[in-house]
Order: structure tokens, then C-alpha cells, then sequence
């Protein structure tokens, strides 16, 4: 090992493990399989290194189809003056974790079987949030002990995005990118966050929905120091539903992440590609021109 030791927290999205246009469908073989593949890898040249390796997934088709079908995003208790859920929202919620549990096994499995110690950590069992994303820091301080612990053993510690529990909402959705978020604030050794999705980084305009030779990829996202920017980025999402944002929602908290520390590198950027592996294991690429896109602070 040389220098100090560095953690990764990379961030499997929906789209990279799972089709989300379907219900509780994972992603094509092929492509969940290098997606993991490139996980092994990082993780093996990481652990050579003497750094460490978070993993964050999503939840897609397990988890945004139910959220919206029961309302689970907003709560029950937005849906009624007693704090107890109706037989909807239990039903709901019940089905929900179960199908996040579904998903959660078969990233782990697939991974233990790659021969990466990962070790879940459900995030329903280690937070109660308050009115969802306005959730203070320091209520993620009894997931980051069980993440430091892990880390401390040599696991890899596997969090999700997880419909949870809330002082205001009854339930909500706490979504990967808002856990990533927080884990970069309770670790001081987080030196790079990467959104592995389906498509190479963000671009003028929905590539899924405009494949023109024009519509750019964009390379650079410079952050304004103003909270307000935040909420105004155009970037368009397709149809398809996302109860946590979809791309929005990636971009808001990558750039949260720079203003917060601009020291950590911050990604977007395609599974499978040279790009990924090398991101995920603190190398460069290959070629010259990365096909990703990267957040910096502006100066």
C-alpha cells in the first residue's frame, strides 16, 4: 500500500441492474454480468492497493413501480390524520421490501459467488428519516458504524435504496444517491463516488429519447456555489417511472457531493465501459477522450 488508505463508494443504478421497464426483471445477462464482473475487478485491484470499496444499488424495477403503485414516496400519514397506514400501505410497503430484498439477494449472491466479501446493509434497519431527503447527517450515523465495522473486517458493505421509515411521512423512499451522499459526509477517506447507469454520462437532451449526432455528451458539470442551482438543472429524464429522480436526481446529489467536498471525484458514467472499471478502481483509462462525465467545482 502507498499513501493513505482511500474508500469507493460506487453507486449500481437501477438502470445498470435491472430493466426497468419491466417488473422485478433484472438487467440482461450479459449485462449484469460485466456490470459485476468490473465490481470483482475494481475490488481485487482496490484491496491490492489497501483501499476500500463501498457498493450503493438501486433499486429500478424492484422498487419504483411499487413505490408509485401504493404512494409510498409521499407516506401514509400525507394520506390521512392517523398515523397508522391503511391496509393499502401496508400491503404496499410489505411488498415492497420484499421485492427490494429479492434484488438485494441477487446482487449479493452473485457477487459473494465472484468472490467479493459483501456483507447487506439494509438501510430500513439503521434509519428512521425525517421528511425523507431533509434528514440531518448525523441520523446516518448508526448506518456508518455498521459500514465502518465492515470495512474494519475487510468486507464490502452493500447498502440499497430502501423504502424506510418516517417521523413525518409514516414511510418513504430513501433513495441510493441521498445514502451515497450522506456516506461521503461520515467518511473523510471517500475520494470518489461513481454512478454506474445505462448510458455514458448526461447529455443535452435524453439520449434515450434523441439518439442525434447532436445531442452531446457533456463531459464536464461545473457546480455553481448556489444551493439554488441545484434545483434547477434541465436535464430531461424519459417516461419511464422513478420515484427518486432518475437522472435529476443523480445530478442534484453529485452536485451536493462537490459543494459539500470538492475533493472527492465525482462520475457519471456508462456499465461495462473501460470507463467504469477504471474509475471504480482509481485508474485512468486507456484511451485520451473519457466518454463519461465528471463534476467539478467552479472556481
Amino acid at each position: 500500500m502507498t499513501g493513505p488508505k482511500k474508500i469507493v463508494i460506487v453507486k449500481l443504478g437501477g438502470a445498470a441492474i435491472t430493466n426497468k421497464r419491466g417488473v422485478c426483471e433484472l438487467a440482461p445477462e450479459k449485462q449484469l454480468e460485466q456490470t459485476l464482473n468490473h465490481v470483482q475487478l475494481a475490488y481485487k485491484i482496490l484491496k491490492k492497493s489497501g483501499h476500500q470499496l463501498v457498493l450503493v444499488h438501486g433499486a429500478g424495477s424492484f422498487g419504483h413501480p411499487q413505490a408509485k403503485k401504493y404512494n409510498l414516496k409521499v407516506g401514509w400519514s400525507s394520506a390521512s390524520d392517523d398515523s397508522n397506514p391503511n391496509p393499502s400501505y401496508v400491503k404496499g410497503f410489505s411488498h415492497i421490501r420484499s421485492c427490494l430484498q429479492e434484488l438485494n439477494l441477487a446482487i449479493i449472491s452473485r457477487l459473494e459467488s465472484r468472490n467479493v466479501p459483501v456483507l447487506a446493509i439494509p438501510p430500513i434497519d439503521y434509519i428512521q428519516t425525517q421528511n425523507c431527503e431533509d434528514t440531518c447527517t448525523e441520523e446516518f450515523g448508526y448506518m456508518a458504524t455498521r459500514v465502518k465495522k465492515y470495512l474494519d473486517l475487510g468486507f464490502v458493505p452493500v447498502l440499497h435504496g430502501d423504502a424506510v421509515l418516517d417521523d413525518i411521512r409514516g414511510c418513504t423512499i430513501l433513495s441510493g444517491d441521498i445514502i451515497m451522499y450522506q456516506l461521503t459526509k461520515l467518511f473523510p477517506a471517500v475520494t470518489r463516488c461513481i454512478y454506474i447507469t445505462d448510458v455514458s454520462g448526461i447529455y443535452q437532451t435524453d439520449p434515450k429519447l434523441i439518439t442525434s449526432e447532436s445531442n452531446e455528451l457533456l463531459p464536464h458539470v461545473y457546480v455553481q456555489e448556489n444551493e439554488a442551482e441545484i434545483e434547477q438543472q434541465e436535464v430531461s429524464d424519459s417516461v419511464l417511472a422513478d420515484v427518486t429522480g432518475g437522472m435529476q436526481g443523480k445530478i442534484k446529489w453529485a452536485k451536493k457531493i462537490i459543494l459539500s467536498n470538492n475533493s472527492i471525484d465525482t462520475i457519471i458514467c456508462k456499465w461495462g465501459s473501460e470507463e467504469a472499471l477504471a474509475m471504480m478502481s482509481l485508474q485512468s483509462p486507456n484511451n485520451a477522450i473519457y466518454t463519461m462525465t465528471r463534476f467539478t467545482k467552479k472556481s
